[in-house]
């Protein structure tokens, strides 16, 4: 009778540890974030070089669109978006500004009339940099960006200079010319940039 009632007590016992496990093991549900961008704080500025005297002129451009997701801490998607009719330059009516940003804009360079935005997809990010593919004017060009990433409950930023080479592009403007006495009048394919990315987040299960 007592070897019964020990038996069946530690079957009992056994069984109860067997669901405890169980239940401890379960995986917490991930938590969805997206980061959506804050325009008004974030800004981008450009800086093109001239590959013959090696002068340059500078602006801006703005990311009228964009977002990040995260699974909890893991990257999971990203996209912004440039508006290239936004783009403004360092010089003034007097010396320039609207025949400089006309040559940007053209189709020897970026072709905004045809072309008004360029796509920007996120392919990874780590603590120091966001790896990028860019479709400028039809073409695909990679862009990796060393930056500095902080990223909370609330918020996302990365500041910071690199060079992206449009080289890809196949633009004419970033070309050396054929004429004789012409062939160092381009810009270099590689544009300087400076980013100060601020976004917020919204959190959901």
């Amino acid at each position: 009778m007592k070897k019964t009632f020990f038996y069946a007590a530690a079957v009992a016992l056994i069984a109860w540890g067997m669901t405890a496990c169980g239940a401890s093991t379960e995986p917490a549900e991930a938590t969805a974030t997206t980061y959506q961008l804050d325009g008004n704080a974030t800004t981008l500025k450009w800086k093109g070089t001239y590959a013959g005297d090696g002068h340059s002129h500078s602006g801006t451009v703005k990311i009228s669109k964009g977002s990040i997701s995260y699974m909890d801490d893991t990257f999971d998607s990203g996209s912004f978006t440039i508006d290239m009719k936004t783009i403004q330059n360092e010089l003034t009516l007097e010396m320039g500004s609207e025949d400089l940003n006309s040559s940007i804009m053209g189709e020897g360079l970026f072709n905004t009339t045809q072309f008004p935005n360029v796509d920007v997809v996120v392919n990874s990010i780590s603590d120091k940099e966001i790896d990028a593919t860019l479709k400028v004017a039809g073409k695909a060009v990679p862009a990796k960006m060393p930056l500095t990433i902080k990223k909370t409950t609330n918020e996302f930023t990365a500041k910071g200079k690199f060079t992206i080479d449009f080289s890809p592009m196949d633009a004419e403007g970033f070309k050396p010319g054929t004429e004789k006495g012409k062939e160092m009048q381009y810009i270099k394919p590689g544009v300087e940039f400076e980013l100060n990315l601020v976004m917020k987040a919204n959190a959901s299960k």
